[in-house]
């Protein structure tokens, strides 16, 4: 079965202003559960997990150059979402 298994990464980008505890918590969790996911000798090859930080419309046309993320990805001030 584990020869059969198809490795996948996981990319999670964002970012928290410094009032908002919550989402500090989730960024905590996500990089905490990637830790122990990245790290683990039985999954380590099969699957990753990676937060990347301060995620924006620059970073996104970085490391997904053949999308057009600027039409998916708000940027500040143009919408009641951030990036």
């Amino acid at each position: 079965e584990r020869k059969k298994a198809v490795p996948r990464v996981c990319v999670i980008g964002g970012k928290a202003a410094s009032a908002y505890d919550m989402a500090k918590r989730i960024i905590r969790l996500t990089t905490a559960v990637g830790e122990k996911i990245n790290h683990d000798p039985d999954t380590k090859d099969l699957l990753r997990l990676y937060f990347l930080s301060d995620y924006n419309v620059s970073l996104a046309e970085t490391i997904i150059p053949a999308a057009e993320v600027s039409q998916h990805i708000s940027t500040a001030g143009t919408e009641a979402s951030g990036t």
